[in-house]
């Protein structure tokens, strides 16, 4: 029977759920458009004003937008997670949360409620029914607030019936008592949250490897073709961006030339393959039940999920991934696995 879980966790699982989807569609949007003339007509009015030089501080924006991107899909995906009671992904939720709350503080009134909403997250992953909840949940058994320890008192002797120091019958001295005859179901072990299968890897060990394996081996395969194409035929694809109006018009509002966007195309895939190759690497290594495999798959997925932001849009579907595999491997069954050897 599975321990029901409190209303406030799973009221700060749906505000932190709802306020990532949220904010992860208007990052996008944003980052979509960012070269688009509007947009950066947009961003120079609301620079100017404040005394900022918007040709100096729009390059530093847009990483700011990234990794706020990276910081929503997160939290989608820790609001998922803690609601099933992984107590690495609370923490995690907790902590966006309060960088949140901090930020929307700082922009004044306007952000005023955005921040309650943050702080209320985390008061309510933090209540005395949320952390006994998740003790259960991670395999410790919470004390009840306000009760101290119970002992447990030495075993009373057993006695069969009808001999003497059974219940009803005088116990003789220098008499032995009879131990209770063995019970399979009384020496049976229950498993306990987090305890590892009989036999093979942990369900989100191979959840995990499986995610981490197809997007890497998606990512050299499509970057190993792109990269071949840019080195083999750079001079086609500089006079094909420079023949289309419209590609034109994008390099020219970002203030590079078709051969620049070329050698930058050539440096980007060219680390999205390195990238790729030693995800796959770790993801094997991993495989093999290695200690030192689970930090180094932790390793990569952190790195790639930084990197993917470079490749929005299309480099949203690897930081969802990396946040998954990190968030599995981090799982107490998961990390029992690894330390089994």
């Amino acid at each position: 029977m599975s321990t029901p879980r409190p209303r406030s966790v799973t009221l700060a699982c749906v505000y932190g759920g709802l306020g990532g989807v949220l904010a992860t569609v208007a990052l996008y949007e944003a980052l979509a458009g960012w070269g688009s003339i509007e947009v950066q007509e947009a961003l120079r009015q609301g620079l100017e004003p404040l005394g900022a030089d918007p040709d100096a501080v729009l390059p530093t924006l847009r990483w700011v937008v990234m990794a706020l991107l990276v910081g929503s899909i997160a939290a989608t995906v820790f609001s998922f997670f803690t609601a099933r009671g992984h107590q690495s992904s609370r923490i995690g939720l907790s902590v966006l949360a309060g960088l949140g709350a901090a930020g929307f503080l700082a922009t004044g009134v306007a952000g005023l409620l955005p921040a309650i909403l943050g702080l209320l997250i985390v008061y309510l992953l933090w209540t005395a029914p949320a952390r006994e909840w998740f003790a259960v949940m991670n395999g410790r058994t919470p004390l009840s607030l306000g009760t101290a320890p119970s002992v447990p008192s030495a075993p009373t002797p057993f006695t069969p019936a009808g001999q003497p120091g059974a219940p009803g019958q005088p116990a003789q001295p220098g008499q032995p008592v009879q131990p209770p005859p063995y019970d399979p179901a009384q020496h049976a072990t229950v498993p306990q949250p987090g305890a590892l299968p009989p036999g093979g890897r942990p369900r989100p060990v191979g959840l995990a490897l499986l995610i981490s394996g197809i997007a890497y081996l998606v990512g050299a395969l499509g970057s190993g073709v792109v990269l071949l194409a840019l080195v083999a035929l750079r001079d086609e694809v500089t006079k094909q961006y420079e023949q289309n109006d419209l590609l034109q018009r994008q390099l020219d509002s970002a203030g590079i030339t078709a051969g620049e966007m070329v050698t930058l195309g050539t440096w980007l895939f060219g680390g999205w393959l390195v990238i790729s190759l030693l995800g796959l690497g770790a993801t094997a290594w991993a495989a093999s039940g290695a200690p030192t495999g689970w930090w180094a798959l932790v390793v990569v997925s952190v790195v790639t999920a930084g990197f993917a932001a470079l490749g929005l849009p299309v480099g949203l579907v690897w930081i969802l991934g990396a946040i998954v595999v990190i968030v599995q491997l981090s799982r107490p069954e998961a990390k029992a696995w690894f330390r089994r050897a």
